[in-house]
C-alpha cells in the first residue's frame, strides 16, 4: 500500500500550542532512523480520550496520500483480476493485530495496520516504515468500528517512539526495508500490550514461497465494512528484490503493515511474524490494484532493527544502497545500448538512448556494475528518430564516438561522446540518399589491421552484408568489402553486435541475434568473410522477449565480452565472459513490477 513518509511525533508540551498550529514537515525518506520519545504527557489515557467514536469514524487518509481504489458501490466483494487469485474475507480479527491512528495539524488523521511482535519489555508494535506516524498516535488492537476508544476490547494505546531503517527508499533496493517498530506506553494501570493481547513472534523469513495468513484493516474509504480481512495463501518471490508477492484481493489501502504470519493459530490468534505489507511503492502495484502485495523478506537487517527498539537506541546509520540503473518501469522505455569507453578511465560504460530522446551515460566500474549516470541529452526530437546506433573508436580521440543511421538515410558520427563532452562533436559521414535507408543493422569493431575498434559492419534489408574499414570523418564508407551479397538468411539477422568471444587470437568476432531467437558468435570476422557461426543460443523465446543488446569490456579480463541483454519486461540482464558459452546471467535491472 502506498503512504505518506514516516516518522513524526508528539510535541513536547512547552511546543504543543506553535506546534499544533503549524503543518508538519515530513522527514526524508533517508533521513531518519528513529526518534525521540512522545511528550510526557500524552499516554494511554489521553490516547483514550482524545480518539473519540466521532473522530475514529471521520479518519480519513492524508491529503495526497496515495491508496488503493475502493470497490465501486454494489460491486460486491473483492473481485480478483487475475485467475486463481482468491479474495480476503472479513475476519473478526487478532488481539495481537490492530490499526495505527494518528492526527495532524488539521486534525485530518490517517491509518496503518500494526501488530504486537513479542518482545522482552512487552511494548513494541510493527507496521511499515512508508507508514506516518504523527502527533497523537494510538494503536487500536483488534479494533471495531463504532466503539469507544475506551470500549475496545484491548483498549487504545499511546505510540511512544518508532525505529526505522534510514535506507528505505519506495523503490529500487531500498524498498526491501520496508519495516519499522515502535515502542507503546503502558495503559493507566500500568500493564504493557503483550501482556493483554499477546504477541507473534519475530522469524526469518524461510525463503520466497512461504504459506502466510495476512490479517489486515482497509480503510473505511476503501471498505465501507470497516472491519478486518484475511486471506491465507502461499507467497512467491518479486523477482528482482527481496521481498515475497502476495496475491488476494482485498488488500486496499489502510493494510499497510499488515502482519504475514506463518503458523497461524486460530485459538491464540498469534503467529510467526515472517514479514509485513509494504515494499516496492508501499506494498503494492503503480496501479492500486488490490489483488497484488509485497513484503520485505525479513532477514539480519530486520533483527538488527529489532534490537535497537528493544534497547531503546538509535538504530545505526547506514549508507544509502546503491541504485544507480533503477528498474523495469525506466528500462522498458530505452530504445538504444551501446557500449563502450566514454569517461576516459578505460572502463566500460554504457550508453541508452531512450524513446523520448534523451540520452544517458552510465558509468561503468569495471566490475560489472554501475557508480553514476550523467545526462547527454534531455529528451528531444532528434535522438529519439535514431534507426540505428553503434559506438566505436573512429576519431583516435581516446574515448569513444557514436554512429546514428537516421531516417533520411543519413549518418553522422558524433566523436568523443561522454561524461566531459555530452554528445561531442558531429560530423555527418553520409547525406540524406536512399541507399542508406536500407542499412536496417550496424555494428562496430575491430575487424581491420588497425589496432581501434573503428571498421562497421552493415546489414542490409536485401540480406547483404557489408564490412567498412577505418572509417572515420575523412575516409567516410569508402573502403567497402561485400562479405554476403543479396540472401534471405541475412534478411532474418535481427542484431549484429562486435566484440571479442572467442579471444584466440585478439581479433574481433561478429555476434548475430536471429529473428527467431537463436544466437551464433562468427569468429574473425574480416576482409576474408564471415566464418561459420558456433551457435551460442538455439531459436528460443529470446528473440521475441530479448529487446536490445550490448557488448564491452565491462569486467576485468581486458576484453570486450561481456553481454548485456534487454528484455521486454524491462529487465536488464549481463553474462560476463561470454565465450564458446553464455556467461552467467547477473541481474542488473530487475523487471517491471507487476
Amino acid at each position: 500500500m502506498a503512504g505518506a513518509a514516516l516518522i513524526t511525533v508528539p510535541a513536547a508540551p512547552a511546543a504543543a500550542a506553535a506546534a499544533a498550529a503549524a503543518p508538519p514537515v515530513p522527514a526524508p525518506a533517508s533521513v531518519s532512523t528513529s526518534v525521540p520519545a512522545s511528550a510526557a504527557d500524552w499516554t494511554s489515557a489521553d490516547a483514550a480520550r482524545f480518539w473519540t467514536p466521532e473522530r475514529m469514524a471521520t479518519a480519513t487518509p492524508a491529503a495526497g496520500a496515495a491508496v488503493r481504489s475502493a470497490p465501486r458501490p454494489g460491486s460486491g466483494p473483492a473481485r480478483a483480476p487475475y485467475a486463481g487469485v482468491p479474495a480476503a474475507a472479513t475476519y473478526a480479527g487478532s488481539p495481537a493485530v490492530g490499526v495505527l491512528y494518528y492526527v495532524d495539524s488539521a486534525l485530518a488523521t490517517h491509518s496503518c495496520t500494526a501488530s504486537v511482535v513479542q518482545s522482552p519489555k512487552g511494548n513494541l508494535i510493527v507496521t511499515a516504515a512508508h507508514c506516518s506516524l504523527g502527533t497523537k498516535t494510538a494503536f487500536v488492537p483488534q479494533y471495531r468500528t463504532g466503539v469507544a476508544a475506551g470500549a475496545q476490547p484491548y483498549g487504545i494505546w499511546a505510540v511512544d517512539r518508532a525505529f526505522r531503517d534510514n535506507r528505505h527508499t519506495a523503490q529500487g533496493p531500498g524498498s526491501d526495508l520496508d519495516f519499522a517498530f515502535a515502542t507503546v506506553k503502558a495503559n493507566p494501570a500500568g500493564r504493557q500490550i503483550q501482556q493483554l493481547t499477546g504477541g507473534n513472534k519475530l522469524t526469518r523469513t524461510p525463503g520466497y514461497a512461504v504459506p502466510v495468513t495476512v490479517i489486515g484493516y482497509p480503510n473505511s474509504r476503501s471498505a465501507p465494512a470497516d472491519k478486518a480481512v484475511k486471506c491465507r495463501t502461499t507467497t512467491t518471490r518479486l523477482t528482482g528484490y527481496k521481498q515475497l508477492r502476495f496475491a488476494c484481493a482485498g488488500y486496499y489501502g489502510g493494510t499497510s503493515g499488515s502482519p504475514f504470519l506463518m503458523n497461524y493459530d486460530e485459538r491464540t490468534r498469534t503467529g510467526d511474524l515472517v514479514g509485513n505489507l509494504g515494499g516496492w511503492n508501499g506494498g503494492g502495484l503503480l496501479n492500486n490494484d488490490d489483488a497484488v502485495s509485497f513484503s520485505p523478506l525479513y532477514d539480519a537487517e530486520v533483527f538488527d532493527l529489532y534490537d535497537a527498539a528493544v534497547a531503546d537506541r538509535a538504530p545505526t546509520v547506514k549508507p544509502k544502497l546503491p541504485d544507480v540503473l533503477g528498474g523495469g518501469e525506466t528500462w522498458a522505455h530505452a530504445r538504444h545500448l551501446v557500449s563502450g569507453e566514454y569517461t576516459g578511465d578505460g572502463k566500460a560504460d554504457l550508453i541508452t538512448v531512450w524513446t523520448d530522446g534523451e540520452v544517458t551515460l552510465y558509468t561503468g566500474d569495471g566490475r560489472g556494475g554501475y557508480t553514476g549516470e550523467t545526462r547527454l541529452a534531455a529528451p528531444n526530437t532528434v535522438w529519439a528518430k535514431a534507426v540505428t546506433l553503434t559506438g566505436g573508436e573512429f576519431t583516435g580521440g581516446g574515448t569513444g564516438d557514436l554512429i546514428a543511421r537516421w531516417p533520411d538515410g543519413s549518418v553522422t558520427l558524433n566523436a568523443d561522446a561522454g561524461a566531459a563532452n555530452k554528445l561531442g562533436r558531429q560530423t555527418r559521414l553520409q547525406a540524406p540518399n536512399a541507399t542508406w535507408k536500407h542499412a536496417v543493422q550496424i555494428a562496430a569493431g575491430r575487424w581491420s589491421a588497425g589496432a581501434r575498434p573503428d571498421d562497421l559492419v552493415v546489414r542490409w534489408s536485401d540480406g547483404e552484408v557489408s564490412l567498412y574499414s577505418d572509417v572515420s570523418a575523412t575516409v567516410r564508407f569508402s573502403r567497402e568489402k561485400m562479405l554476403y551479397g543479396p540472401n534471405p538468411t541475412w534478411k532474418n539477422a535481427a542484431q549484429l553486435l562486435g566484440g571479442d568471444f572467442t579471444g584466440a587470437n585478439g581479433a574481433w568476432d561478429l555476434m548475430v541475434r536471429w529473428a527467431d531467437g537463436k544466437r551464433t558468435v562468427h569468429p574473425d570476422v574480416g576482409a576474408a568473410g564471415i566464418r561459420p557461426g558456433t551457435v551460442l543460443k538455439p531459436a528460443s523465446a529470446w528473440g521475441r522477449t530479448a529487446m536490445l543488446n550490448a557488448a564491452g569490456n565491462h569486467t576485468a579480463n581486458g576484453r570486450p565480452d561481456d553481454l548485456l541483454v534487454l528484455w521486454a519486461d524491462g529487465r536488464l540482464s549481463s553474462y560476463p565472459e561470454t565465450g564458446s558459452t553464455l556467461g552467467a546471467e547477473r541481474l542488473l535491472v530487475p523487471p517491471k513490477v507487476r
